[in-house]
């Protein structure tokens, strides 16, 4: 009679800590990053895969990038031969324009004296 009155029902089951093998599982394998790792795809301005499956998509946008940077260095390199000649005129032109201001200044004496 006691026993009855004090007995606790339990009404939680207990969970069981198995591994679901069906669908929702990830196909891939996870990738573990370090924080270095994380710093390398931050970068990049990319997100660092999380498992296998999400390589190849990454790989397809750092290609699109590679793509960029190589048409940025083409330009650059195009406009490297203007920017030395105006670099070298402007040199020479500042030169000239010194030396113009030299002689102007030599003439003033000239005329002072």
């Amino acid at each position: 009679d006691r026993d009855e009155e004090f007995y606790f029902v339990p009404t939680k089951s207990k969970k069981t800590k198995s591994k679901s093998k069906g669908g929702a599982a990830p196909s891939g394998k996870s990738i573990k990053h370090n924080a270095e790792t994380f710093q390398l795809f931050d970068k990049l301005k990319l997100d660092a895969p999380l498992t296998t499956d999400d390589v190849p998509a990454l790989l397809e946008k750092l290609e699109a990038q590679l793509e960029e940077y190589k048409a940025k260095v083409k330009e650059w390199e195009e406009k490297r031969e203007e920017m030395k000649k105006a670099i070298i005129d402007g040199l020479a032109g500042l030169e000239s324009e010194e030396a113009s201001k030299e002689e102007a200044a030599e003439e003033k004496k000239e005329e002072d004296a």
